[in-house]
């Protein structure tokens, strides 16, 4: 994949070049003629690639940061200016970041998916094998079928596009009405992921290690099916990814860095080439020249203010190393030193004056508690940085998209909600994630572990016994070990019904229900006479 990365910009000319004013991409013309391109069996791997470009770009902000997490309860306020609507619920359907940002880069990398799909249909078998032919269709509809899924758990009813535009004076095939998202589920979407399940390879060479899997299109099915409630399905898609020998490596606090890309927990990620800076990444941490020989440093984003903020309702989720809330009363916790006996991956996820620091010049050194930036909830972000002791500010660093842990979790889902609930099986998938963070106390005692704690006191297996039981699990697994990670807490609280308690309260507005989806853009209603908005946003 990074081998390749310098033709998706000439690919995509095919997809983007020409594409029409409104944000539902019409139709992909360009520069290339596509009466050539599609004459050699490279090129269908070239069309891939281009796909695969699309995935670089999640909406409109300048630097692609994640604004929508603010909208999960996990996030505070104080942070972020860009993000203010959002924490606020203060958005309309003329905001351009995300409103307008996921619809327009969603239907960007659908026409570029639609076209690429339709050129590669075309070729011959005296041009490309089946074989070949089919594994690189199913990476082009992976990622279509990806982009239809995020957007109809961003807006809900969506239109169903599916093929390319043949006359764009046609208002028939241009202006497109909105589609039931389970139309688009039964129509788009699982066809998509059942042939990519098909006819995608269970691995790649290590330097394609960003390309679509077996095991992403079964991973997506996983949780579509969930979505859609068809639990034994889940279970079924599941127990396939399963088969393919991924593996949780050893460090919670190690999953998303640079030099853990590719690791044997990653089941689909987005690559970007070497010396592209992710900007996104530097508003979780940014780095920091101590002066001298000493060289520098990770920390919050000093410049100009603008750096993700944990919530401090957040802060106070993690349980104390004996599995208890904070409230609970456990005799392991002091808020004098809060950080202190708590899951692991709470030091993972926040520099500590635990963690121990190594500059840019190879110094190594204990974090300070003078380097902090977030002196509103304090804490500043150690998961998603970027940077790892290279001496190098652009610094890329992949898109970590779907890791196995949020299998298992689906997994445990769907086991305690099936019509026959099997709440062993629950209890043993969102164990499989406790157990990691358990697991790296008792290798780093000295750290997590009090003296005198017995082992089985040490962040003790969750046992479920009913739906709430069960949920009170996912809510703390998932919350605790995706946290930064793509839109996995907000898809899961819209997915549980709690979407409307939990961004409110940390928020601080009072919930409309308008806000369960977000509105359809403003240019998208100037530009399709066959849609209107949705209620509560205005005409």
């Amino acid at each position: 994949m990074k081998k390749s990365i310098i033709y998706i910009s000439l690919l995509a000319l095919i997809g983007l070049n020409s594409c029409m004013d409104n944000f539902l991409e019409r139709n992909p013309f360009g520069d290339l003629d596509e009466k050539t391109f599609f004459t050699q069996k490279a090129h269908a791997d070239l069309a891939a690639t281009a796909c695969y470009s699309t995935l670089q770009k999640m909406n409109a902000h300048w630097a692609d940061a994640q604004l929508e997490l603010g909208m999960t309860g996990d996030f505070s306020p104080s942070g972020f200016k860009d993000a203010q609507a959002f924490y606020t619920a203060s958005f309309n359907p003329n905001e351009a970041n995300l409103v307008n940002g996921i619809w327009r880069r969603g239907y960007e990398g659908i026409a570029i998916c639609n076209n690429n799909i339709e050129g590669v249909e075309s070729m011959g078998s005296d041009i490309i094998d089946e074989a070949t032919k089919n594994k690189h269709l199913a990476e082009m509809k992976f990622i279509r079928a990806f982009w239809y899924f995020r957007l109809i758990r961003f807006y809900g009813d969506i239109p169903l596009r599916s093929s390319i535009v043949t006359d764009p004076s046609n208002k028939e095939q241009v202006m497109l009405p909105l589609t039931a998202k389970e139309t688009i589920i039964s129509d788009m979407i699982l066809p998509d992921l059942q042939f990519a399940a098909n006819n995608l390879p269970s691995s790649w060479e290590s330097k394609h290690h960003n390309r679509a899997t077996k095991g992403a299109a079964y991973a997506t099915l996983t949780e579509l099916y969930v979505y859609t409630k068809e639990y034994d399905k889940a279970i079924a898609a599941g127990l396939e990814v399963e088969k393919l020998g991924y593996e949780m490596i050893e460090n919670p606090g190690y999953v998303l860095r640079v030099d853990y890309e590719g690791s044997s927990e990653i089941i689909f990620s987005v690559g970007y080439g070497v010396g592209n800076e992710t900007y996104r990444e530097y508003y979780y941490g940014t780095t920091e020249d101590l002066g001298g020989d000493l060289g520098r440093i990770m920390r919050g984003d000093t410049y100009s203010g603008d750096y993700f903020n944990a919530s401090r309702d957040f802060i106070d989720f993690f349980q104390t190393i004996d599995g208890k809330s904070i409230e609970d009363d456990s005799p392991y916790f002091d808020k004098t030193v809060e950080w202190k006996y708590r899951d692991p991956r709470f030091d993972g996820t926040f520099f500590t004056i635990m963690d121990e620091i190594t500059t840019t010049s190879g110094v190594t050194m204990n974090w300070k508690p003078e380097w902090l930036v977030n002196g509103d909830t304090g804490y500043d972000i150690q998961k998603r940085g970027v940077y790892y002791g290279d001496n190098n500010w652009n610094r890329r660093v992949d898109n970590t998209l779907i890791r196995l842990p949020r299998v298992y979790l689906l997994m445990a889902e769907a086991y305690a909600l099936k019509a026959s609930p099997d709440y062993a099986k629950a209890t043993t998938y969102v164990n499989k994630t406790r157990a990691r963070a358990r697991d790296f106390a008792f290798n780093n005692r000295e750290k997590y572990i009090p003296e005198g704690m017995s082992d089985a006191e040490v962040l003790p297996d969750f046992e479920i016994t009913s739906k709430e039981s069960a949920m009170a699990a996912l809510n703390y697994e998932n919350r605790v070990e995706f946290f930064t990670e793509d839109c996995y807490r907000y898809f899961d609280l819209k997915r549980w019904g709690t979407l409307s308690t939990e961004w409110p309260r940390v928020g601080g507005f009072t919930w409309d229900e308008k806000f369960r989806d977000f509105p359809i853009p403003s240019n998208e209603i100037a530009n399709n006479d066959n849609i209107t908005q949705k209620a509560g946003w205005g005409s």
